[in-house]
């Protein structure tokens, strides 16, 4: 990906995906954009959502695209890069198996950096951006209150702040999912990605914002999310919802796009 803000969105998508119910016929979807932004840049992402499938994209300023989507019949995640006709193929055992070897790698790392001389160490935690401090385990969850209301697009949504420690951590503001023509029993595959997700990123399911609950903390469905971490804010606004109804081909990658081997872990 081609900038910081494009690789944070993309991440974001994963658990901002939550945002988007699936519709209750197999033969109905419901298709949702949204506007990314953060560091000085924007992008849009579109999520076409039905019982069994989910594709998200994301487009940089450029116009690159990177797609994602999950088959929940054969439990498999594909990440499809478009300019360069290359995907990757992820079963269960394969996220399990990554994820594993990852949230072991990342602890290593923070090992050595603990050894180093401060200086040297804050120096690589910058140049990493972050990654460390998102990846080295299970992000905490906020704890919203609300705050009053606000305007998103064409929508009047209940405004809740989210805190952790103290601290103000993001927000996100609300409509009941009735004014999006959606329902909460639209949830299933959207569960089912956020385990298979789990497996692969603890941490980045943990973050997946859907519908609000007395557990979250707030009710109803986000049409703006606010997050800030690591010194960077990022905002999601839903500029579009509408039922739809997509094409297979969309779900499927293409027959002569090159499939990238796994590492070996």
């Amino acid at each position: 990906m081609c900038n910081a803000t494009f690789r944070s969105a993309f991440g974001l998508v994963l658990g901002l995906v939550m945002l988007c119910p699936a519709p209750a016929s197999a033969a109905d979807g419901v298709r949702l954009i949204q506007q990314i932004t953060g560091e000085g840049t924007s992008v849009r992402s579109e999520v076409l959502v039905e019982a069994q499938r989910i594709r998200t994209e994301v487009s940089d300023p450029a116009g690159r695209r990177q797609v994602i989507i999950f088959d929940a019949a054969r439990d498999v995640l594909l990440i499809v890069d478009e300019a360069s006709r290359r995907y990757t193929e992820l079963g269960r055992a394969d996220a399990e198996r990554m994820g594993v070897a990852m949230q072991g790698a990342m602890a290593m790392m923070q090992e050595q950096l603990a050894k180093m001389p401060p200086e040297q160490r804050k120096m690589m935690e910058e140049k990493m951006g972050g990654m460390l401090a998102a990846l080295s385990g299970p992000a905490d969850t906020p704890v919203y209150k609300r705050v009053g209301t606000a305007t998103v697009g064409r929508w009047t949504c209940d405004r809740y702040e989210g805190y952790v420690g103290g601290n103000r951590a993001g927000e996100v503001c609300t409509v009941a999912p009735e004014v999006l023509g959606l329902k909460l029993e639209d949830f299933q595959v959207l569960t089912k990605m956020a385990g298979f997700v789990r497996a692969l990123l603890p941490q980045m399911a943990d973050r997946f914002v859907g519908f609000g609950s007395a557990d979250a903390g707030f009710d109803g469905l986000p049409v703006r999310a606010v997050s800030t971490a690591n010194g960077t804010t990022t905002t999601m606004e839903l500029t579009e919802v509408r039922r739809d109804t997509f094409d297979d081909a969309l779900f499927v990658v293409p027959a002569d796009y090159t499939r990238t081997t796994l590492p070996q872990f």
